[in-house]
């Protein structure tokens, strides 16, 4: 197969990109221990998507496609694009999703990552009770959603 008959521009549209989102990617909560932070725990957040590296044309033009965000190698075999900037994905990631929805449960996990990153904002992540309920958003996310 001629990968770069895969990858022309006309693939990068709206429609095509939510699919690809809807099939690989990722929203994820970290939150991690960091005696620099008020309480103890940094959280933070990350959307990406993980592909072979054989995929690098594609994975910049996701890049391109979003106006922000980064492509690192994730394995030797695999690149992963990665937004972490909480501005970028308030201003570049959010606006796209919220006007080209996701058909998949992977919507929820949108969702969840969204409200994780409004509470960010308005610094409930500072207090016991905001980092508790981040946690609880966090534990259901992902492959542990019911």
């Amino acid at each position: 197969m001629n990968t770069k008959l895969l990858y022309n521009a006309s693939l990068l549209n709206p429609n095509w990109i939510v699919g690809f989102i809807d099939g690989e990617g990722c929203f994820h909560v970290s939150i991690s221990k960091n005696k620099s932070m008020k309480l103890g725990y940094q959280v933070s957040l990350e959307f990406s998507i993980t592909q072979h590296i054989r995929d690098k044309e594609l994975m910049n033009k996701l890049v391109d496609f979003f106006g922000c965000g980064y492509v690192i190698n994730d394995t030797p075999m695999k690149l992963q694009y990665r937004i972490r900037d909480r501005q970028d994905l308030s201003m570049k990631l959010f606006p796209f999703l919220d006007q080209n929805s996701l058909l998949t449960v992977k919507s929820l996990d949108y969702l969840d990552f969204k409200l994780v990153h409004s509470m960010l904002e308005d610094k409930l992540h500072l207090t016991p009770e905001g980092l508790d309920k981040i946690r609880t958003i966090q534990a259901g996310m992902n492959l542990n959603r019911k």
